[in-house]
């Protein structure tokens, strides 16, 4: 297990090596799987590509494995329940050119700091990573309840005034510095907060397929406490 941190904010992401027993049992359950468009893809925005549920048992043995590691390395109390919020296989389908503009930059997935994003890929280093970002006018690397209006608005008015590459977001630019990275390796395991600022990371073209088995695959569960 690696214990990352990155950026001013200290953000922290755990990665834990070879994680399933079985991965080929999951990446084969994916290729005999039908996916379906993430919701709101048809209008540009959300995850760009595709989805299925996974295995039933994937999610309660992921939970089951980590929740010494969330509660020790993220402080989470004895008292405090951890709690299964989503788990699906997911693959990106969208090509570059027909990308929304939220789908061109570092996103987070909610402002609640009590929700973790717990990402498995099912693919090899070929297929980029995941990058970690700090946006450049406001010094935000994380997104919390107290942060998102202005956030919100300040993405309004600069999306609108610099227009985004019609590409995946990788390296820094004139709106976001890259602050960290974790490289993708077949049945590597990553969590983080999903209130931090992150985009997947693509080397080309190949990682933009509906294949399972040729694709950029990965299982997708959040975990949230209360």
């Amino acid at each position: 297990m690696q214990v990352l941190s990155f950026g001013d904010e200290k953000n922290k992401a755990i990665v834990l090596d070879d994680f399933h027993a079985h991965p080929e049992t999951l990446v084969q359950f994916a290729a005999q799987s039908e996916f379906a468009p993430w919701p709101m893809l048809a209008e540009r925005k959300g995850y760009p590509g595709v989805r299925t549920s996974a295995p039933e048992a994937l999610g309660l043995e992921v939970l089951d494995r980590l929740a010494p590691v969330l509660r020790s390395e993220f402080g989470i109390g004895s008292v405090e329940t951890l709690k299964l919020q989503q788990e699906t296989l997911n693959l990106m389908t969208v090509p570059e050119p027909e990308l929304g503009p939220l789908q061109r930059a570092p996103h987070f997935d909610t402002s609640a700091p009590n929700l973790f994003a717990i990402l498995l890929y099912l693919c090899d280093d070929s297929h980029g990573g995941t990058g970690f970002y700090r946006h450049r006018s406001t010094g935000y690397e994380s997104i919390t309840p107290d942060r998102v209006e202005h956030y919100l608005d300040r993405c309004f008015i600069e999306f609108n005034k610099y227009r985004r590459p019609m590409k995946y977001c990788n390296e820094s630019d004139d709106l976001f510095t890259k602050v960290g990275f974790v490289p993708a390796k077949y049945n590597r395991l990553v969590i983080y907060r999903g209130c931090v600022l992150h985009s997947a990371n693509i080397l080309g073209d190949h990682s933009i397929s509906a294949s399972a088995t040729r694709g950029r695959l990965t299982a997708n569960i959040f975990v949230s406490h209360e």
